[in-house]
């Protein structure tokens, strides 16, 4: 397993001139941190903790943490704790249930590529009058993968060609059609057969253009465009994610959350489904169709790590992991918008101005500008 790997690492390397001045590198101890993310100088703070609390130690958290991981850097020995916490992270994953599963589509690539470009059963089933096909029966499994996904960290796709850079860590998806009526989403009705043939999800965003050369692979063309000037695209719905770019807790659960607003929340609770001709579905930011905005989800997890330094090999877990799924808080009061909350990020220190230039030529406000500039530019 991976997490035995790096402990037996630092086994071999323990150094045993640091461990003759360590309080903890010849015995064990346990480091839990609440509200946790798991990362070396979070390690180093812990041990600086359990160091006041212990009667008769005369050392310091450096010099434990040099001890431990056999480094004699303190940056070196920092970057240990961050490998292991990723690597830990990874196993968890690795472990769990891939993206593809909730539409049974396990390690099938293709398919679950197939899923966010709008295509597939997940996409095209609707509902019928005779209760031949009843969606929420058909595809319960995003119901069970949504429980694990409040508990821990689960697939995100980034080995499909919709995830694969996501330069400004921005995503979103982009829906056309609704096939679920009695959710207070949307326009389908019963009965299905003549209320739901071609209903339109609720409508929160204005679609300016379609560049195929964004998404090659989505659109099946190596580029044209795809114009809608003065709200000619009829309804459409448009929810996203962001994570910051210090590694912190939204980029580990990134995979829960687009899960979330993909699967759960749109397909499953609310029907939306199919995509804006010519783009993805969902998608990097940079592939996906140029739009007024977007609505945003953001994620409140909690949890605690435990460092565990035992028999001279150190391991971290996650325990008692919540996950809970919330609309963005944006900059200047601005909630449940992808862009006031990427500007936050921006705020906050974990995104930069450029990035939000960046995401603010996908997400424009107002159509007419980008769309007259386009047309000037062909």
């Amino acid at each position: 397993m991976i997490m035995k790997t790096a402990a037996l690492a630092l086994l071999a390397s323990l150094s045993t001139t640091s461990a003759q001045d360590s309080c903890f590198a010849n015995s064990n101890i346990r480091v839990n941190v609440e509200e946790g993310t798991c990362s070396g100088q979070e390690y180093l703070e812990g041990l600086q903790v359990a160091i006041d609390n212990r009667n008769r130690c005369d050392s310091d958290a450096e010099t434990e943490i040099k001890a431990i991981t056999g480094k004699n850097n303190l940056d070196n020995a920092l970057a240990v704790i961050d490998e292991l916490c990723a690597e830990y992270y990874e196993s968890v994953i690795e472990n769990g249930r891939d993206a593809g599963w909730p539409i049974k589509a396990v390690d099938n690539e293709l398919m679950i590529k197939a899923f966010y470009d709008g295509d597939t059963d997940a996409n095209w089933e609707r509902q019928t009058n005779d209760g031949a096909y009843v969606l929420k029966d058909d595809f319960a499994r995003i119901d069970s993968y949504y429980n694990m996904a409040q508990t821990r960290a689960v697939d995100y796709p980034d080995y499909i060609e919709n995830f694969e850079e996501c330069e400004y860590r921005a995503a979103y998806c982009c829906w056309v059609q609704d096939r679920q009526a009695g959710d207070n989403n949307g326009n389908c009705n019963t009965p299905y057969d003549t209320n739901c043939e071609d209903a339109d999800p609720g409508d929160n965003t204005d679609l300016c253009y379609v560049d195929m050369e964004n998404a090659p692979g989505s659109a099946r063309v190596a580029g044209g465009y795809a114009i809608f000037p003065d709200d000619t695209e009829g309804d459409i719905h448009c929810h996203g994610l962001a994570w910051g770019n210090d590694v912190g807790l939204d980029d580990v659960y990134k995979g829960n959350n687009l899960f979330y607003v993909a699967m759960y929340d749109h397909l499953y609770q609310r029907g939306y489904v199919r995509n804006v001709p010519g783009a993805p579905m969902c998608g990097c930011a940079e592939q996906m169709p140029i739009v007024s905005r977007a609505d945003c989800t953001e994620m409140d997890i909690t949890q605690t790590v435990r460092y565990s330094w035992v028999n001279q090999q150190l391991s971290v877990r996650a325990l008692n992991v919540n996950v809970d799924f919330n609309a963005c808080n944006g900059a200047n009061n601005n909630n449940n918008d992808l862009e006031a909350y990427y500007e936050r990020l921006k705020d906050e220190g974990r995104a930069d101005e450029e990035e939000l230039k960046a995401l603010q030529e996908r997400l424009v406000g107002d159509c007419d500008g980008p769309i007259a500039d386009l047309v000037d530019s062909l």
